[in-house]
């Protein structure tokens, strides 16, 4: 499928003067996100009697370790009006000390049925469960978006259904959610559009990590989804030898996931073969989570999304914050006296503090045309590019790899691989520098890993090339080694 980046360009923006210096930043610590525990994982086991519904919440606190749940009401279809019983699974639930945050409904109908009686039956049927949930304590109900027809025929029916629904789930202040779930719904184009023509603030996606086809990326796709997101399903099937999930790069996705400034639950979905195994694959997608968990919370912001503390302007320029729905950007323009001359700077903001050994994640966009940099290792007299390093950022999508490319070290070594996305669409980068070996990640795939022996030492900056390139900066986060 083709890459897609959404990108909201509306948002306010602060002119800063470039004058004068700023203190060091004030460091705020950023909790990547929670977890929780789907019920699915446990399915088999259910099935087989060996665990009942009315037990999950309890087992997933002592056995488990994990305080929030998600329901399926398959394991109790018949319950939603039974008062009692909802009851007696809420006081489960809170002598356990667990909190009920979603639940998924597959027996309320198809929402985008052909036949209207039948899509308005289906609605119907949901409502006791919307109550139902709201008893509960949920937060987010999860709808599947069934029915028949072609996907252009399916999209307004759905629509018409979630619309509808939505309103009613916002009066028990609960968010209603489509997830990827096999058809039109796996396909990250059509899921959009739908979430864009119901365009309710309570509406949203539930990215599941797998149920995709074999044709569609599933980073690609979780990473269109994410703008939406009222949860996520870390979904696992097998695991390798020491611990990883098998099919999917968990630690990609999940910077993909913090990436759209999401910091709600991510529910712990495995799917393994044989209610058997069940159990320890739980464990090891909590283990695995939480090992990412711990690295994430290593690399914290060094750009605060109000103002430009911490950071020195060099040489002119404009640098603009610009605060919009999709989180905060460091905007560069008019920057100016750029030249190859190794003695010679032009305009570049650098951190205030120097670095050495490092692990730098950011994503940019960049302009039609458009030329800027990330430099490393760098001092501030002469040329950043020169007394340290810099990351090639350039308007290249679709070109061959070089070493003046989009993703080389610049001058010096050409990426394995160009996979820049087009220009104004953002790609996450990642940075390590550990002594003289150097590697850079572009959009989830390492594409430079090499030794060299220039500075061990310097600033981090990022370059305003020229007045007819604007780049822009977000979720720029570092952890020294």
């Amino acid at each position: 499928m083709n890459r897609r980046t959404f990108l909201a360009i509306g948002g306010t923006g602060i002119l800063f003067s470039l004058s004068r210096n700023v203190h060091a930043v004030s460091a705020q610590t950023q909790s990547p996100f929670r977890i929780s525990l789907a019920q699915w994982s446990l399915n088999q086991t259910i099935r087989v009697k060996k665990r009942s519904n009315l037990d999950f919440p309890r087992v997933a606190r002592e056995v488990y370790e994990i305080d929030c749940v998600e329901l399926v009401d398959q394991f109790f279809a018949d319950k939603a009006k039974d008062q009692a019983y909802l009851t007696e699974l809420k006081k489960v639930a809170d002598n356990a000390g667990v909190s009920i945050g979603l639940l998924m409904l597959d027996t309320n109908g198809p929402l985008a049925a052909g036949d209207d009686a039948q899509r308005a039956k289906a609605v119907e049927k949901t409502y006791p469960w919307l109550d139902a949930a709201a008893f509960l304590g949920c937060k987010t109900v999860r709808v599947n978006s069934r029915g028949d027809g072609s996907p252009d025929e399916m999209r307004p029916r759905i629509v018409d259904s979630c619309s509808t629904l939505a309103d009613y789930a916002a009066g028990r202040q609960l968010n209603l959610v489509i997830e990827n779930h096999g058809g039109p719904s796996s396909d990250p184009a059509w899921l959009v559009s739908v979430m864009q023509a119901v365009n309710k603030p309570n509406f949203g996606t539930l990215p599941d990590f797998g149920n995709f086809p074999d044709d569609v990326n599933r980073y690609d796709a979780v990473e269109a989804f994410m703008p939406y997101a009222k949860g996520v399903s870390a979904k696992s099937m097998a695991f390798t030898a020491n611990g990883e999930c098998a099919e999917t790069d968990f630690r990609r996705m999940m910077r993909i996931v913090r990436d759209a400034s999401y910091t709600g639950y991510v529910g712990v979905e495995s799917s393994p073969k044989g209610a058997e195994n069940e159990a320890d694959a739980i464990l090891k997608t909590r283990d695995l989570l939480r090992t990412i968990f711990a690295e994430q919370e290593k690399v914290q912001p060094i750009f605060n999304g109000k103002d430009l503390e911490g950071w020195t302007a060099v040489g002119g320029g404009d640098w603009v914050v610009e605060n919009g729905v999709a989180g905060a950007r460091l905007i560069g323009r008019n920057g100016k006296d750029w030249s190859t001359n190794p003695e010679k700077t032009g305009s570049w903001l650098r951190t205030n503090s120097q670095y050495d050994d490092f692990r730098l994640e950011f994503q940019y966009a960049i302009n039609a045309g458009g030329n800027s940099g990330v430099f490393f290792r760098s001092a501030e007299a002469r040329n950043p590019a020169s007394t340290g390093y810099e990351m090639q950022i350039i308007d290249f999508a679709g070109q061959e790899p070089s070493t003046s490319g989009a993703g080389a070290i610049y001058n010096v070594v050409a990426p394995s691989k160009n996979l820049v996305r087009p220009a104004g669409q953002f790609n996450a980068v990642t940075i390590i520098a550990r002594g003289k070996q150097i590697a850079i990640e572009m959009n989830g795939e390492k594409v430079v890993d090499a030794e060299f022996d220039r500075a061990a030492k310097g600033y981090i900056g990022l370059q305003n090339h020229d007045d007819h390139s604007e780049v822009r900066f977000k979720n720029i986060r570092l952890q020294e080694l």
